[in-house]
């Protein structure tokens, strides 16, 4: 029976040493389990503060595009007044007849005369 008692002794006591082996690691487990929730709340928050600067950058890149959408549709009218105006304009060829014609009649290069210069020509020729 002292060995039953031993082997019951030794039994309890191994007993109470996984028991608290087991307590021990629980506690750990729940440690590690409190800082993983931990992090995770933190990520979590960083994710919401993340979202809300996104969104502020969203909203502010919208804004700038409908600001370019304005310009540029204001700068499409004034490119089509442009080429409206270009079409009324005069062409190279235009150009060029009228430099012919200035030059036909530059009184620099032409012999032009006057009418006193005429009248005096046709006097000089009744006299002779």
């Amino acid at each position: 029976m002292a060995k039953k008692a031993t082997t019951l002794h030794a039994i309890i006591n191994e007993l109470v040493d996984r028991t608290n082996s087991n307590t021990q690691r629980l506690r750990v487990l729940e440690q590690r389990s409190e800082v993983l929730s931990s992090r995770a709340n933190i990520i979590e928050q960083e994710i919401l503060n993340l979202n809300k600067s996104i969104h502020k950058v969203i909203l502010s890149l919208d804004t700038k595009t409908k600001g370019l959408d304005d310009r540029i549709r204001k700068d499409e009218g004034i490119l089509k007044e442009v080429v409206k105006r270009m079409k009324k304009l005069a062409t190279t060829s235009k150009i060029s007849e009228l430099e012919q014609l200035i030059e036909i009649y530059n009184p620099l290069k032409s012999q032009f005369i006057t009418r006193e210069e005429a009248e005096r020509i046709i006097e000089e020729k009744k006299n002779k």
